[in-house]
């Protein structure tokens, strides 16, 4: 039960021990989850960040719209699309992915052997 309450304090910053008590172990679980998924995604933010600030630095003439344009991102939000995060310039979302792919053919390798 300690432990119970203190996740519910460190992941959740919930403090109320009848709201705790009040969630089945299946929702609770779930809800931790949803905590830890919301850690990654500020890991992610602060890579793209980097990312975002290095490109800044270097570029001849950086662009607001090459790394992010938020007009894009709006329309997309807007007609529903559940993908509007990736609204950068394609040239710079190219780089992106390809850097991606192939950190993961990297760390796929790493775990093969």
């Amino acid at each position: 039960m300690d432990q119970v309450i203190e996740d519910a304090a460190h992941y959740l910053q919930v403090y109320d021990n009848d709201l705790i008590f009040s969630w089945t172990p299946n929702e609770f679980r779930l809800k931790i989850k949803g905590a830890q998924h919301r850690v990654i995604d500020e890991y992610e933010m602060l890579a793209r960040s980097a990312m975002f600030n290095r490109y800044a630095n270097n570029s001849k003439r950086a662009k607001e719209k090459k790394m992010f344009d938020a007009e894009k991102a709006r329309r997309r939000l807007d007609r529903g699309d559940k993908h509007w995060k990736q609204s950068h310039d394609s040239g710079f979302a190219k780089a992106y992915r390809k850097a991606s792919k192939a950190l993961k053919g990297y760390f796929a390798r790493q775990k093969g052997g």
